[in-house]
């Protein structure tokens, strides 16, 4: 039946988050520090920090992690979740290891079947992307939905951008192409994190010079918050102004 009335918002934090920075801000720190946060480390970033932590090095690492995240679930019911949050750590390593999945998709097809390179980029025209987009996103949605949210770490690239026949240099996310727009599409809320002074910063406020942020939840849209700081009583995270309780 159509509707008749307002329907109010489904979700209020978000489910899928991504967090692109400048490295050595403090994105692996800053995880760590979420609560029940099981962080999938595919960079080594954890080994300095305390942390509810995993490392993949593979394809085969990360599937064997899906299944029993699946299985743990499953033992305590439908909507309920062993972890709180998932934290892939980051997502330009995954792209990186997504390549081995990407050509076995690739081989899986009729014009791929007698491929004998070990690369599918190397293909002509750009072709093997579509398999490596296909992988990557096969790959982190094997984790979406198996807690109560996603959260996605990466890096920052500059990007060119003209503005009145000038060139300006913007921050985005260092993924490759599609794969950058597909996952952005994806996610509720990304947030570029930034240092100033003894505070970190996420910013979801949306610009020329940051190409890729922005925010679906009301509490986050287009604006910039207090996510750490140094006080005299150590180091403070505020989780708590992202994923607002419910």
């Amino acid at each position: 039946m159509l509707p008749k009335t307002i329907i109010k918002v489904e979700h209020t934090n978000p489910r899928r988050l991504f967090i692109f920075s400048q490295p050595k801000v403090g994105k692996t720190a800053l995880a760590a520090t979420l609560k029940n946060n099981l962080i999938i480390d595919l960079e080594e970033g954890t080994d300095f920090v305390d942390a509810l932590k995993i490392k993949a090095k593979s394809i085969e690492d990360l599937r064997k992690i899906a299944e029993e995240l699946e299985k743990e679930n499953s033992k305590l019911g439908q909507g309920k979740y062993v972890y709180d949050y998932i934290t892939i750590d980051t997502a330009t390593a995954l792209q990186d290891i997504a390549r081995g999945l990407a050509l076995d998709l690739y081989k899986d097809t009729p014009m791929g079947k007698n491929f004998k390179g070990d690369d599918v980029l190397k293909l002509p025209q750009g072709g093997g992307y579509y398999y490596l987009r296909e992988a990557f996103e096969k790959i982190y949605k094997a984790f979406d939905r198996k807690a109560k949210g996603l959260i996605l770490l990466g890096h920052v690239k500059s990007a060119s951008v003209a503005k009145e026949g000038k060139e300006l240099m913007a921050k985005d996310i260092d993924l490759t192409g599609k794969i950058k727009s597909i996952t952005a599409a994806d996610m509720d809320a990304i947030g570029y994190l930034y240092r100033k002074g003894n505070q970190n910063i996420l910013s979801f406020k949306t610009s020329e010079e940051d190409l890729a942020t922005g925010a679906r939840p009301e509490h986050l849209r287009n604006k910039e918050i207090i996510i750490s700081e140094m006080t005299e009583k150590g180091f403070i995270t505020h989780w708590d102004k992202i994923f607002l309780e419910n």
